[in-house]
């Protein structure tokens, strides 16, 4: 099953970009399907190591295998991703084949959580970027070719590096092939560690993203479609923290402890400069990009302590932030589609007119600044209390930056919703939209009052990140 599920949204996308007159109803029982797999594979795990694992020769003279199997971190990754892609497919008003492409980015980023293999890891890493670009370049807005630019070469910057560095985890460690379990076995050490680490970080830092190379991501999502749809998927595409998490401290962790200072200060660092760039921003979608990355600098930090408390934490968040970050800018295409601007300034007072959006706006909001009973509180707390026990003044730095985020966030919604009404009669939320409404509401108290539902197969992961580190917490 696990097969089906990570294949079927990229031949139902290559089905409907070819025969675009399948329409929505199509992609939306693609997404659906792909959802209940998810579903399904995870009611079916027993919480230990790798579940529905399979593994084929495919390039058996240089040790490539096609190897696909899921632990806990990439259920829950598998769920967040099939859920958002669902959502986005069901609300976003934009032409079919768009909606095609974000079933065939779908399948990549499956894939990253699937992959057992580290050249096939890298492929589904590097293929994802494909239909990102597409969406950029036929949907975009006028400046969206300077944003492709800048998006492609941070991309390549960190790639080839990367590249280089998992030949070197494979021949300089010794491992038989590029199977997780060989190299795991073999990890690198010394000089070789740090500096293939460092290849690693590079392409992931990007993907995180994390301080400094971070400057790609608000010009992406300024001139991606203001439906929200492509933003989403950007969103869904920041997948650093699981691959330092999966493949890079494991194979390389005597690489990682040569860094590790350096990468706590610089996660503390872009959560807090991040929050308050956010400040100084007139457009919702750079507000949001910010957000997540000071969002996704928390994150790391808990990651980079080395410890169970912070290392579950780092995975929560990431999958709680793939959710709420995606409906939040979801959220901002409804709003644009009712007046036809991102700007936080000139619409006021929508309140007025559509009190059912203002409060699925609000219910997003609170969990994306970590309101707790939200989706954004647990993986927050849990990723500032591991950072605690390691360097607890870099703590208060981003916790600096949880304290900003609600004052940023609010100050533009108060301006959009609630400030002397300015605005035109809107209408509020259609039946498709409510749908959609009832939906997220729904997964944001899941997530923020049952966390336990995901955090009982993240914390074997965390203790066994730990043990490298010569500890069980």
């Amino acid at each position: 099953m696990i097969h089906v599920g990570l294949w079927l949204p990229l031949l139902a996308g290559l089905l409907l970009f070819v025969v675009p007159s399948l329409g929505r109803t199509f992609a939306i029982a693609s997404a659906a399907v792909s959802l209940a797999i998810g579903v399904v594979l995870f009611a079916g795990y027993g919480g230990q190591g790798v579940a529905y694992a399979s593994q084929t020769p495919f390039l058996p003279e240089v040790g490539v295998y096609y190897a696909v199997g899921l632990d806990g971190a990439g259920l829950l990754l598998w769920i967040a991703v099939s859920l958002v892609v669902l959502l986005g497919v069901w609300v976003a008003e934009v032409p079919v084949r768009f909606l095609a492409l974000a079933l065939m980015m779908q399948t990549g980023l499956l894939g990253i959580f699937a992959a057992q293999d580290l050249i096939f890891f890298y492929a589904f890493f590097e293929a994802t970027l494909i239909p990102a670009l597409f969406m950029l370049w036929f949907y975009g807005g006028a400046d969206r070719l300077r944003a492709i630019y800048i998006f492609a070469l941070f991309t390549l910057v960190g790639s080839l590096p990367m590249l280089a560095a998992i030949f070197a985890v494979r021949y300089l460690g010794g491992a038989e092939s590029f199977l997780y379990t060989d190299l795991v076995a073999h990890p690198l050490t010394g000089q070789a560690a740090a500096l293939a680490f460092l290849g690693f970080l590079i392409a992931l830092a990007v993907k995180t993203p994390l301080f400094p190379l971070h400057a790609w991501l608000p010009s992406f999502h300024q001139q991606n479609h203001p439906s929200g749809l492509a933003d989403a998927m950007g969103t869904l595409y920041k997948v650093g923290v699981f691959a330092l998490f999966k493949w890079a401290i494991p194979l390389m962790p005597e690489g990682f402890r040569e860094w590790q200072g350096l990468l706590l200060f610089l996660a503390a660092f872009g959560a807090l400069y991040a929050a308050w760039l956010a400040f100084s921003v007139t457009d919702w979608k750079t507000l949001l990009a910010y957000a997540g990355i000071s969002h996704m600098g928390i994150a790391a930090l808990g990651l980079f302590s080395g410890n169970m408390e912070g290392t579950v934490g780092a995975l929560y968040l990431l999958g709680a932030s793939m959710v709420y970050g995606s409906a939040m800018f979801l959220f901002v295409g409804l709003v644009y589609k009712r007046t036809g601007s991102l700007d936080i300034l000139p619409v006021r007072g929508l309140a007025r007119h559509t009190p059912a959006l203002y409060v699925l706006g609000m219910f997003i909001l609170m969990a994306m600044i970590g309101l707790p009973g939200l989706s954004g509180f647990p993986g927050e707390l849990m990723a500032l209390l591991g950072a605690y026990r390691v360097t607890p003044w870099l703590t208060f730095l981003a916790f600096l930056a949880v304290i900003a985020a609600a004052a940023y966030a609010l100050t533009a919604f108060q301006k959009l919703f609630q400030e002397n009404a300015q605005a035109q009669a809107v209408p509020d939320l259609d039946a498709r939209e409510w749908g959609f409404a009832t939906v997220t509401v729904g997964v944001l108290l899941l997530m923020g009052l049952y966390p336990k539902l995901f955090t009982v197969y993240l914390e074997p992961l965390g203790k066994a990140l730990a043990a490298l580190f010569g500890g069980a917490s």
